[in-house]
């Protein structure tokens, strides 16, 4: 293998530290690689998968199911830039620790869910946890470890 260049300082947090392989933020960048491709697969992805099965389940629409997710989507979308500030503030440790919890329980209502409304309070909770542990607070844990290699880190992680 190559010898890698000299170490540079990054904006890590806790002080400066030297970016090369042995880099400690490449190992937080595979651990967030594996847990954004599961937090999106359990509340994104896999909708598309259960849309018919649980439309028919709940005698709704192809369009009232949906619309579960389009509120995900929003409630997301409204809770962004809150959890930005508090990213800023306090880190996104403890904020990905517990949106991961709530997404567990959101998946949890999701599963259990008989009526639209249920299901529609599920996805609000599933939107509140994105918000908490999808992309936004991942990228900004990543942007505030890296100066250089940030863009391969990112593409790491997406």
């Amino acid at each position: 293998p190559a010898a890698p260049g000299p170490p540079v300082a990054s904006a890590a947090p806790g002080g400066p530290r030297l970016q090369g392989p042995r880099f400690p933020g490449w190992r937080m960048v595979g651990v967030l690689a594996v847990t954004e491709t599961v937090g999106y697969g359990a509340l994104f992805y896999c909708f598309a998968v259960v849309l018919v099965p649980m439309r028919d389940d709940l005698g709704a629409t192809t369009a009232q199911a949906s619309g579960a997710l389009s509120l995900s989507l929003a409630v997301s979308g409204l809770a962004a830039p809150l959890v930005g500030r508090w990213v800023d503030r306090h880190g996104a440790r403890a904020l990905m620790t517990a949106g991961s919890v709530v997404a567990g329980v959101g998946v949890l209502a999701w599963s259990r869910a008989t009526t639209l409304l249920e299901l529609y309070a599920a996805f609000v909770v599933v939107g509140l946890a994105g918000a908490a542990v999808l992309y936004e607070p991942a990228f900004a844990v990543v942007t505030a470890w890296f100066r250089d290699g940030r863009r391969r880190a990112l593409l790491v992680v997406t």
